[in-house]
C-alpha cells in the first residue's frame, strides 16, 4: 500500500531524499579531501628528491674495481727431490738411504756449492711395507721404506735441467718436480698495485662522465690478496721432454704471473 504525504510525495521518496542528502554533503568534503591528498602528493616528493639530489652532489661517491697483472721471468728454482730406499729392516733401509742421500749431499755442497740454507729437509720417514693375505684377511710386515725429501732452492736457472740429471745419477731416485718463482716479490706487487689503480681511475672517469659528473678525488681504497702463480714442472712432463729431446732433462722456466686488486671509492663534482 502507498501513502502519500501533504507535498505528494511517497513516504520511500521521501525517505530516499533524506538518505541522499547527507551523501551530497560529502561528496565535496571528499573532493577537497582528494585535493588535499593531491597536494601532498605532488608536493611532499618534490623537496624530497631535491634533498637526495643535494646530497649526491654533495656527497657523490662512485665506487669500482680494478686489477692489475704482471708478467715476469722467473729467477729461481724450487726443487722438489729425494731417496727412498727398500730394507727387511727398519734400520738397514735407513741405513742404505744416509749412504745413498751423502752422495746428493756431496754433489749439492761440494759440486755446486750451494749454501746450506737452500737445501732443506722437507720430509724423513721410515714406514713399514705389508703384505695382505686373501685367504685369511691378514696382512704380515715384508720389509720397511725409508724416504728422505729435500727442496732445492737453485737461481742458476740455465742449469737446472743438468742438475736434475746429476741427482738422479748421484742417487735421488725420487724428483717430484720443479717450481719456478721470482725471490723478492715486492718489486713485481707494487707495479701491479699501480696497474690495478690505473684500471680503477680509468673505469671511474668513463662512469663519470657517461653520468654528467667528472671524478674529483679518491676517498676510499681497498686492496685485495696479491696472488703470485709459479711455473710448475712436474716429473712426469720434464721425463715427456727429456725423451722428445732423447737428450738431458728439459726445463722450460716459462713467466710468473703476480697480481692484484684494489676496489677505489672516487668523490664526484
Amino acid at each position: 500500500m502507498i501513502r502519500f504525504t501533504h507535498d505528494g510525495q511517497t513516504e520511500q521518496q521521501k525517505t530516499n531524499k533524506g538518505k541522499k542528502r547527507p551523501m551530497l554533503l560529502l561528496v565535496p568534503a571528499l573532493a577537497v579531501a582528494i585535493g588535499f591528498g593531491t597536494i601532498i602528493g605532488a608536493g611532499g616528493p618534490t623537496p624530497f628528491v631535491k634533498a637526495a639530489e643535494t646530497v649526491s652532489v654533495e656527497r657523490g661517491l662512485i665506487t669500482v674495481a680494478g686489477k692489475g697483472e704482471i708478467k715476469v721471468a722467473p729467477d729461481v728454482a724450487y726443487i722438489n727431490a729425494g731417496v727412498e730406499t727398500k730394507a727387511a729392516t727398519a734400520k738397514e733401509a735407513q741405513a742404505k738411504n744416509a749412504a745413498q742421500f751423502a752422495a746428493i749431499e756431496k754433489l749439492l755442497f761440494t759440486t755446486y756449492k750451494l749454501d746450506k740454507k737452500d737445501v732443506k729437509t722437507t720430509g724423513f720417514y721410515v714406514q713399514p711395507q705389508y703384505q695382505y693375505n686373501e685367504k685369511d684377511g691378514t696382512s704380515k710386515i715384508i720389509g720397511y721404506t725409508a724416504t728422505h725429501s729435500i727442496e732445492i732452492t737453485s737461481r742458476n736457472l740455465d742449469g737446472i735441467g743438468a742438475l736434475l740429471d746429476n741427482l738422479s745419477t748421484a742417487g735421488a731416485n725420487r724428483v717430484d718436480g720443479v717450481r719456478f718463482d721470482v725471490e723478492n716479490q715486492e718489486q713485481y706487487e707494487l707495479q701491479a698495485m699501480e696497474k690495478a689503480m690505473a684500471q680503477a681511475k680509468r673505469k671511474a672517469d668513463v662512469l663519470a662522465k657517461a653520468g654528467g659528473r667528472a671524478v674529483k678525488q679518491v676517498v676510499n681504497i681497498t686492496q685485495g690478496d696479491v696472488a703470485s702463480v709459479p711455473i710448475f714442472q712436474t716429473a712426469k712432463i720434464m721425463a715427456e721432454s727429456a725423451a722428445d729431446s732423447a737428450g738431458g732433462s728439459s726445463v722450460q722456466t716459462g713467466e710468473v704471473t703476480v697480481s692484484t686488486s684494489v676496489t677505489v671509492s672516487y668523490e664526484m663534482q
